[in-house]
């Protein structure tokens, strides 16, 4: 069969463009966005309505050294010296482009990859086990189709003594993690929070969400104010150790390379102790806090990690945000509309969409 539409052939080079820059102060090329700006490492070329500034060159392929915000500087090789240029010098619109095969039947995607995490779960406050770490949902063949609005809602983190909030794309859901135990307060959630110190029973952690997160690890009865880690979307958080004063660690997350490099993700927050021997969190879950000192800390910001629980002088802290991403292979039709200043990124042959806030995409 012809691999010949519209006097095309498969497997020639189109170029797709990225963004328009300016070039006013050598070295440093100044595009319209943040997400119109190409990443570090990505090869481009330059195109231009008139005349590119004096010392840059058309069918010249340029790697991108160093970016910062919506700016960033190019060399010829990879990892060489800052091309220069003569400021503000040409004429006409500049665009950076990358190229890519030319296939006659890529249009928008029929299915993308995705990875959904929710919202952690916060610490509570004194004598609380940890955060339950954020529902974490991932796959690739999703259908999606042309020209229907999805949406995108980026959970955040719970606050000290609150629930993470669920995270969005289309039909996947995934629940906000379960808040740090106290005691007959063991919160469930896409992972649970970790069971609070009790001087009488063992307290058990919260229930995860089955596929997208595990249980919070318990607090043993008498454990001197020692707490449960909250569980993980890798494991279930880890339990106090016998009656001593050690805490449970955060439950272990999960790893993604959907970006193109390997990022973990839903890790559980450690417990809270009256000792010293805080629970740990776990990818990007926050560390337990200890008697007096170390404080709890939060779950980082767009991991689903689940807050630090509280330990005896030291509160409890607030999960860590959710985060969307979308990919699907970079020889399909970028998205006809895309809300919510997603980070767009090109990686193994994808195009990637990382949501960190809000918003919508039509393919």
């Amino acid at each position: 069969m012809s691999n010949r539409l519209g006097g095309f052939i498969a497997g020639q080079n189109i170029d797709a463009s990225i963004g328009t820059f300016t070039a006013v102060t050598s070295p440093t090329f100044t595009f319209g966005s943040t997400a119109g700006t190409p990443a570090v490492g990505q090869a481009i070329q330059l195109t231009t309505t008139g005349t590119l500034p004096t010392g840059l060159s058309i069918n010249t392929t340029y790697y991108v050294i160093s970016t910062s915000t919506n700016t960033c500087q190019l060399s010829t090789t990879l990892g060489g010296s800052a091309v220069t240029f003569t400021n503000s010098s040409g004429s006409g619109t500049h665009t950076a482009v990358t190229q890519r095969a030319f296939n006659p039947y890529a249009g928008a995607p029929d299915t993308v990859e995705y990875l959904v995490v929710a919202g952690g779960g916060g610490g509570n406050d004194y004598y609380s086990g940890g955060g339950g770490a954020g529902g974490l949902l991932t796959a690739t063949g999703f259908s999606v189709a042309a020209g229907s609005a999805i949406t995108v809602t980026v959970g955040s983190g719970g606050a000290k003594g609150s629930a993470g909030t669920n995270s969005v794309f289309s039909s996947i859901t995934t629940t906000g993690g379960g808040i740090g135990g106290r005691p007959s307060v063991n919160s469930s959630g896409g992972s649970g929070g970790g069971g609070g110190w009790s001087t009488t029973v063992t307290e058990i952690g919260g229930t995860g969400v089955s596929g997208q997160g595990n249980a919070g690890g318990n607090a043993l009865a008498n454990g001197y104010g020692s707490c449960g880690g909250g569980g993980g979307a890798g494991s279930v958080g880890g339990s106090t150790i016998g009656t001593s004063l050690v805490a449970g660690v955060g439950g272990a997350g999960l790893c993604s390379t959907i970006t193109g490099a390997r990022v973990f993700y839903a890790g559980g927050g450690g417990g809270g102790t009256g000792g010293y021997s805080v629970g740990l969190g776990s990818a990007g879950g926050g560390n337990g806090g200890g008697s007096s000192s170390p404080p709890a800390t939060a779950g980082t910001a767009n991991t689903g990690g689940g807050g630090g629980g509280g330990g005896y002088q030291t509160p409890g802290q607030a999960g860590g945000s959710g985060i969307v991403i979308i990919r699907y292979p970079q020889l399909n039709s970028a998205p006809a509309l895309v809300t919510g200043s997603p980070q767009l990124n090109y990686a193994d042959g994808y195009q990637i969409y990382t949501f960190t806030s809000s918003g919508s995409i039509i393919f």
